[in-house]
């Protein structure tokens, strides 16, 4: 698109610079609004309903930002939450849970970490290869989303139970887990 240019005389230069201000532009089409003779008053009124709160908004100024910054109570607390709980255990336990959460139904999904957690509390934890941990006694070739997923599932009864799957059921059972979730 191609823009004429053209000299103006300085007079003009500054009324154009305000026509291009917007509460100026506001201005004068409310005044010519009031000053036209050939809209009828009903127009006008509906018209200046819609110009006059543009207006008085172009006019205030605009509020304060304000700067975004946390509140240091929510710095303190994740700082003493953090302390109390390390991080790897976390991380190790969120991730035995994400692979536990692909091998059984959707619908059992949200007992995952509590059963963890439980399990933890009555020391049966899980090392480093996934077998399950009694009292820092592993049991060998025991896998815990194999267990996980043999508690959860509707499998048939003549199927064979994994490697381990005794104590961890005699874990929930300490633990005080319901075996029907």
């Amino acid at each position: 698109m191609a823009r004429k240019m053209a000299l103006v005389p300085k007079e003009l230069v500054s009324e154009y610079y305000q026509l291009n201000k917007p509460e100026i532009r506001v201005e004068d089409n409310i005044s010519n609004l009031l000053h036209d003779e050939e809209t009828p008053d009903d127009m006008k009124a509906r018209l200046l309903s819609h110009w006059i709160p543009k207006y008085q908004r172009l006019m205030q100024p605009p509020p304060p930002t304000k700067p975004f910054e946390i509140p240091k109570e929510l710095l303190q607390e994740t700082e003493v939450e953090q302390e109390e709980k390390p991080t790897s255990l976390f991380s190790r336990k969120n991730m035995i849970a994400k692979y536990i959460a692909y091998t059984i139904p959707k619908t059992r999904k949200k007992y995952i970490l509590p059963i963890l957690e439980k399990l933890r509390d009555v020391n049966y934890t899980f090392n480093d290869m996934n077998e399950l941990q009694k009292d820092g006694k592993t049991e060998y070739r025991s896998n815990v989303i194999d267990l996980f997923s043999y508690l959860m599932r509707n499998e048939r009864a003549d199927s064979q139970p994994p490697p381990g799957f005794h104590t961890f059921l005699q874990g929930i059972l300490d633990a005080n887990i319901p075996i029907k979730i």
